[in-house]
């Protein structure tokens, strides 16, 4: 909510109408857009990846609103994780090591894997899993079983498990939000994922400017206009891809969460938003 306000205002502020659907007017979005009693050049979907009749209204979307901000096509492609793993493995991005585990409906029992040959803490996820909150590395085959019952229809990933160099007494795990031509990147501590932005000082000092360089690389290889991606320099000071492209991004403010996304930078996400979609409306 406190998202779509800043963005209304950054919309106030370009010369863009927007109008905001909440849940009561979901229902009826559909036949609005039909009979033109609702035109608009661009939408924000925020609901429809919860499926079924929170996704209702997506063919009178296509049909009646030419710019979507993320085409839902190339949004369903990357919710599949092995799918963005390898597109930017494809491309000369580095991610973790991984292996995929069938889901536990397909194949109730497999072989144990080695888990040596992955790595010595080992990450493990759903292939479509959203926002899992701090994650805590496994060290056991029963510990993966366990993980693979909580999304029994969904494959397994075991991904190698990512520690993080340290930068000037920070750990080097990094957000990164990407909008409309433009990337901004904070601090993520991993283990608590409290944000801070970048600084412009401290991307000179540790040449973090390769943060926005991934992140465009991601836009061009996805063809998103909104999302963010996580980033962290191991070790080896090798720059990893360690979550691929999380569509829709959580937007909720650092200040009413204590994990949220610094404020001024859903502001400027906001405000570019607002100026992509006045774009678009001059070209209709």
């Amino acid at each position: 909510a406190d998202f779509i306000l800043r963005l209304s205002a950054a919309c106030a502020r370009g010369g863009v109408s927007m109008l905001a659907v909440d849940g009561a007017g979901m229902a009826s979005l559909a036949e609005r857009l039909a009979s033109r009693d609702i035109e608009a050049t661009a939408v924000l979907d925020r609901v429809w990846d919860w499926g079924g009749e929170y996704e209702s209204h997506v063919p009178a979307v296509l049909a009646h609103v030419p710019y979507p901000l993320n085409d839902y096509a190339l949004v369903r492609a990357i919710w599949n994780k092995p799918y963005a793993h390898y597109l930017l493995m494809g491309h000369g991005l580095r991610v973790p090591h991984l292996h995929i585990l069938p889901s536990l409906q397909v194949e109730p029992v497999v072989k144990p894997v080695e888990l040596a040959s992955i790595a010595r803490h080992i990450s493990v996820k759903g292939a479509h899993s959203g926002g899992s909150g701090v994650l805590l590395p496994v060290r056991t085959w029963a510990e993966i079983e366990l993980r693979r019952g909580e999304w029994p229809a969904d494959e397994t990933l075991l991904q190698e498990w990512i520690e993080p160099r340290m930068l000037g007494g920070r750990r080097a795990w990094f957000r990164v939000f990407y909008a409309c031509g433009v990337a901004y990147p904070c601090w993520q501590d991993d283990r608590t994922h409290i944000q801070q932005a970048v600084a412009a000082s401290e991307e000179r000092l540790y040449g973090l400017e390769r943060l926005r360089s991934i992140a465009q690389q991601i836009a061009t290889l996805c063809g998103l206009n909104v999302f963010s991606t996580e980033i962290a320099l191991d070790a080896q000071n090798r720059w990893v891809v360690v979550d691929y492209i999380n569509e829709p991004p959580d937007f909720r403010l650092k200040s009413t969460v204590s994990n949220g996304v610094p404020d001024d930078i859903v502001d400027a996400v906001a405000e570019r938003i607002a100026a992509w979609v006045k774009r678009r409306g001059r070209l209709r």
